[in-house]
């Protein structure tokens, strides 16, 4: 029995159909956030029933098929999966205060990641760089904090609803960082000190793009390695 589940969990054709249910999980669950008629908001109810008990079914599975049962506790990926189809057992009354029960179905979702192995190896990449790439978001931090305080030294007096404090400061050169309409912030110093093309220049060059690069430079980094293993 352990056998023949074990090689049905191993085959294809069942990687496929998980896969399919998954992405048919998360349709079921975009189109439930419209308005519909009864007769579908029913049929989806039910829908999402029978999803939940395949989940079930295909958990109970991948145990039973598992050779040597505590291995199956030694995969992060197994207990992530788990965990999301106990969240899906829970009971959910129609009402507002269980909201976040709701809500935690919709990670359901994230189950594709485990089913398709590519999806798998980049969350992978993304846990063992988060070493480094804390040390690149703090250093990244104590930047935006010199600038910040720099910017609200400067410019608080003349546009105090940006730059009134270093937490509005922080705030606003996170709107530069991400480079989304950043030359609003800049252009009205700009007719007030010809130099504050300097400040954001800068700003602009160390943090959005070098420390972007940085970040970028170390997951590449992590994937190679991970190939070379």
């Amino acid at each position: 029995m352990s056998n023949l589940l074990f090689k049905l969990n191993s085959s294809r054709i069942f990687q496929f159909i998980v896969i399919t249910i998954i992405i048919l999980n998360a349709i079921t669950l975009g189109v439930s956030t419209y308005e519909l008629n009864a007769y579908i908001a029913n049929s989806i109810k039910i829908l999402d029933y029978l999803i939940t008990i395949f989940f079930v079914i295909e958990i109970l599975i991948r145990f039973i098929g598992e050779p040597k049962k505590i291995n199956f506790f030694k995969n992060g990926w197994n207990i992530f999966d788990t965990l999301i189809v106990l969240v899906s057992l829970i009971p959910i009354p129609n009402n507002s205060s269980f909201l976040l029960l709701r809500l935690l179905r919709v990670f359901r979702v994230l189950r594709l990641i485990s089913a398709i192995p590519e999806l798998k190896k980049i969350i992978e990449a993304l846990i063992d760089s988060i070493k480094r790439v804390f040390y690149v978001g703090l250093l990244l931090f104590i930047i935006l904090y010199i600038y910040a305080t720099i910017g609200s030294m400067l410019f608080a007096s003349h546009i105090p609803e940006r730059w009134n404090d270093v937490g509005v400061s922080l705030i606003t050169l996170f709107q530069v960082l991400t480079l989304s309409s950043w030359e609003t912030v800049m252009l009205p110093l700009q007719e007030i000190f010809w130099w504050a093309w300097i400040y954001f220049f800068s700003f602009i060059i160390i943090c959005a793009i070098t420390m972007l690069n940085l970040l970028i430079a170390i997951l590449v980094d992590v994937v190679i390695n991970q190939k070379k293993l």
